[in-house]
């Protein structure tokens, strides 16, 4: 299977920025002000660096071995297939708040056409970009790219307009920084976690870059810089104007309708509320299939579903797989509180076999750590791994803090079906590997 290599950077760093710059800026801004009150600008920075001490790793593997689901082939490559498909099976799962971004766009929707259905606006939206990206990856990004123009100009409105009218007395007001002490701050780091973090999943389109060893680290890394200024600018003026109580807990919407004139609001509504939603849905249906793909070649999925469209070079039956598990919960009109509580506790797990991959890499693949185009000695990449282990460890724990019983058992129940399916498939995926290799030598 060889997909044709169209992206451009700017292609991938548009990408790359939609996934961060998502719901996140729009929801977690007042979640987090609700955590440490006026230190959320500092929580924003030092989140955006954790989160680049998590990528580095990454980025570099990426520069060394970019291919068609990233993510999944490094880590099958270094620590072996199970552990690979371990990782995939822990990530398929949270795919399924692709839900919540479509619901999302429908409550924004809501608010200019409260006559709008709002399943019905939610699945409208899901259709409209499984269709975009069922014509192709590069379609896609095209249409990513305009829409981080107008997402970028929505907030930067948002920062015009009240950068000049923020009290900055507020940031060095111990009293207000952090009400809830270094526990609601580490708290507010964990949750802004999930807005400056996910450029990394752009090295799932690897095998689909002209220049991957090149342009994979620059737009991961770039695209993490240019949210973390974006994202800090808004949660100044987010929280600089208006009296804590009436920001904290509270949409970024909320806090842009006492700052913007009505028309300027309607279009911030638009530009940034809207398309902050629709840019995470379009990048995760873009990038969302790869490793998939990768997994039914190597046996662990069937290889029906590893289908490539002749005319459009994009997997349509997995694109259409990804539909259904977005829109399920949509149609069914599910209470998705469990399954928000299973991802998020989720993500630190899978999070945290990259680094693994990266640590080991130096010793299981040196021709291929020698081989990187990013430049960086084999101790450097170790100690910048176990430094994303740790922030993964302590982010971890204060996220599980907060997960009550039934979330543990849904995490461990999946967890235990992950390893038992592993068990029952993987002399499949054996035999597969062993057909593909034969068929290899006989060529």
């Amino acid at each position: 299977m060889a997909l044709q290599r169209s992206l451009t950077f700017w292609d991938v760093f548009a990408l790359a920025l939609g996934q961060i710059i998502g719901s996140g800026i729009m929801v977690l801004v007042g979640i987090a002000i609700d955590f440490t009150g006026d230190a959320i600008p500092y929580a924003f920075l030092l989140s955006a660096v954790l989160s680049t001490v998590k990528q580095l790793p990454v980025a570099f593997m990426g520069s060394a071995m970019p291919a068609t689901g990233g993510l999944y082939v490094y880590c099958k490559r270094v620590l072996g297939p199970r552990a690979g498909f371990f990782y995939l099976a822990i990530l398929l799962i949270t795919h399924i708040l692709i839900a919540l971004f479509a619901l999302g766009f429908a409550q924004y929707a809501l608010a200019l056409v409260p006559a709008l259905n709002a399943r019905a606006a939610a699945l409208g939206v899901l259709v409209l970009f499984y269709l975009v990206n069922l014509v192709g990856v590069k379609e896609a990004a095209i249409v990513q790219r305009v829409m981080i123009v107008v997402l970028l100009c929505g907030l930067s409105a948002l920062i015009a307009y009240g950068i000049l009218e923020v009290d900055y007395t507020r940031f060095t007001n111990t009293a207000t920084l952090l009400p809830n002490g270094w526990y609601g701050f580490g708290l507010a780091c964990v949750v802004l976690s999930f807005a400056t973090g996910g450029a990394q999943f752009v090295s799932e389109l690897g095998g689909e870059m002209r220049r991957p060893e090149r342009d994979l680290p620059l737009a991961m890394l770039g695209a993490t810089a240019v949210a973390a200024l974006f994202y800090t600018a808004v949660s100044v003026v987010a929280v600089g104007i208006l009296p804590l109580e009436q920001t904290a807990g509270k949409p970024l919407a909320e806090v842009a309708r006492a700052v913007l004139p009505p028309g300027v609001y309607v279009a911030f509504v638009v530009g940034a509320g809207m398309f902050a939603l629709t840019t995470s849905i379009n990048s995760t249906f873009s990038w969302a299939t790869k490793s998939v793909l990768i997994a039914c070649e190597d046996g662990w999925l069937p290889r029906g579903l590893a289908v490539v469209n002749a005319r459009f070079n994009t997997p349509h039956r997995l694109l259409t797989c990804l539909l259904v598990l977005g829109a399920a919960p949509v149609a069914a009109g599910w209470d998705l509180r469990y399954i928000i509580m299973l991802g998020g506790g989720l993500v630190f797990v899978y999070d945290a076999l990259p680094l693994i991959a990266a640590f080991l890499l130096p010793g299981r693949l040196p021709e291929v750590f020698a081989g990187a185009r990013m430049p960086m000695r084999a101790g450097t990449l170790k100690t910048v791994s176990v430094a994303g282990i740790v922030v993964l460890l302590v982010q971890g724990a204060l996220s599980f803090s907060d997960i009550d019983r039934l979330g543990w058992q849904l995490v461990g129940a999946y967890i235990a079906l992950v390893l038992l399916y592993i068990r029952v498939r993987a002399p499949f995926a054996a035999r597969a590997r062993a057909t593909d290799a034969a068929g290899g030598l006989s060529g």
